[in-house]
């Protein structure tokens, strides 16, 4: 029996577009930032010799970092890891579906192991704390592994993607500001661009708003809150993700509890 996903219980994903309008009070500010966040993007096509891409989660973030390589890289693959039924958002879904149909060149990876399967295969993670033994194991299985493997045969060097450290975890803070904006990873030789680094989560929407750019529609619920790390993600469990899952999202939390009404009790 196949595993169902959002569709298969009617839940279909939105997407809303950036209102330049609200966002034409930034643009002197944006400019300023976009002028440094280019010049990054620059230093790692050099490093590279144009072998990089783009890791998009179609979350806001990466969604500007993609968009400002392409400015200048309109041809650069952008690369996706689809963590399997009922781990990716549904408006995250739609969203990619649209730009791939209006010609983004979309890699979409596989993963030795899909979210679901993992959970039912070891159980729902209930640590608070992330980085543990078993989280490494499944990032390793459901991410790193895909992404080594996508490197090596594509022959890429390097990638941009949308990390940022303002407003965000200290261990962000200590990457990003010891490393810089364009660095190379020790371990594999890949280069990293964070043309984001310092933004801020503001800085990021009034972008999106600027230039029209799509979006996924949940963010509209609390642009500042709303995360769009896998639905049936359970890091932060007992601090209130599930609380606010079924708060926010009554339909996506139905479903959640119909495949692991384990998490029941923890609303």
């Amino acid at each position: 029996m196949s595993v169902k996903d959002w569709a298969d219980y009617g839940i279909r994903g939105a997407v809303a577009v950036g209102r330049p309008a609200v966002a034409a009070p930034y643009r002197r500010q944006i400019d300023k930032l976009v002028s440094r966040a280019l010049a990054s993007i620059e230093q790692l096509a050099d490093l590279t010799m144009g072998r990089f891409y783009s890791a998009v989660s179609f979350g806001a973030d990466s969604l500007v970092a993609d968009n400002l390589m392409r400015r200048a890289y309109p041809d650069r693959p952008a690369m996706w890891v689809n963590q399997g039924p009922l781990a990716e958002w549904p408006d995250c879904l739609a969203l990619k579906d649209q730009m791939v149909a209006g010609g983004l060149p979309l890699v979409e990876l596989t993963p030795d192991v899909t979210l679901y399967d993992w959970y039912r295969q070891h159980g729902i993670p209930t640590a608070s704390a992330m980085d543990g033994r078993d989280d490494q194991a499944l990032n390793e299985a459901l991410m790193y592994a895909p992404i080594r493997r996508y490197q090596a045969s594509a022959q890429m060097r390097g990638y941009v993607w949308g990390l940022r450290h303002k407003g965000e975890g200290r261990h962000r803070q200590i990457l990003l500001n010891s490393r810089g904006m364009v660095y190379t990873r020790k371990g594999d030789g890949q280069a990293v661009c964070s043309p984001v680094a310092h933004w801020t989560k503001q800085e990021i929407w009034a972008y999106i708003d600027l230039h029209a750019i799509p979006y996924p529609a949940m963010y509209d619920i609390d642009r500042n809150e709303i995360r769009n790390g896998p639905p049936i993600g359970t890091s932060a469990l007992n601090m209130g993700r599930i609380v606010k899952m079924k708060q926010r999202f009554p339909n996506l939390w139905r479903v959640m509890i119909l495949e692991f009404p384990e998490l029941q009790r923890y609303t």
